[in-house]
C-alpha cells in the first residue's frame, strides 16, 4: 500500500531517487516503504503527463524529461 503525497513531497521523493539511482536506497533514507516511493513517482508522472524515470530490476535512470 502506497502513501499519497502532495506534489512537493512527491518531487522530493523523485529528487532523492534520482540522486541515489535507487528506489530502495531512497526508501531507506526517507523512511518510507519502497511501495510508497514507487507510488509517489507514479503519481508525479501521472500528474505531469511524462515518464521521469526508466526502471529496470537492476537500475534506475532519468529520462530526458526527468
Amino acid at each position: 500500500m502506497g502513501v499519497n503525497l502532495d506534489k512537493l513531497s512527491a518531487m522530493q521523493v523523485f529528487v532523492r531517487v534520482a540522486e541515489l539511482a535507487s528506489f530502495t536506497k531512497a526508501a531507506e533514507q526517507m523512511r518510507i516503504q519502497k511501495g510508497g516511493i514507487s507510488s509517489a513517482i507514479q503519481q508525479l508522472e501521472s500528474q505531469m503527463g511524462v515518464r521521469l524515470l526508466y526502471r529496470t530490476t537492476r537500475k534506475v535512470q532519468l529520462t530526458q524529461d526527468g
